[in-house]
């Protein structure tokens, strides 16, 4: 897994991105204007039902609550 947060985003960039990775293939991305963890490949669809979706979600939702935390504190910090 693979996470970004942006402190102070650009125009249609996300605050957060998570994106899952195997074997150099993307199988799951989330971001934070989406709010939702969506499947990328056809395996990833066929093999997770989708409460693994909406867990995988619900992970990620707090994954990206606690980026922004540890953002600001760095802005505390460094600011």
């Amino acid at each position: 897994y693979f996470y970004t947060a942006v402190s102070d985003p650009s125009l249609g960039v996300p605050q957060f991105v998570a994106v899952g990775s195997m074997d150099g293939e993307v199988f799951m991305y989330y971001d934070s204007k989406t709010q939702r963890t969506e499947p990328r490949v056809d395996w990833s669809v066929a093999n997770m039902d989708h409460q693994y979706w909406d867990r995988e979600t619900e992970t990620l939702q707090r994954h990206e609550q606690a980026f922004r935390m540890h953002l600001e504190t760095l802005r505390e910090r460094y600011n």
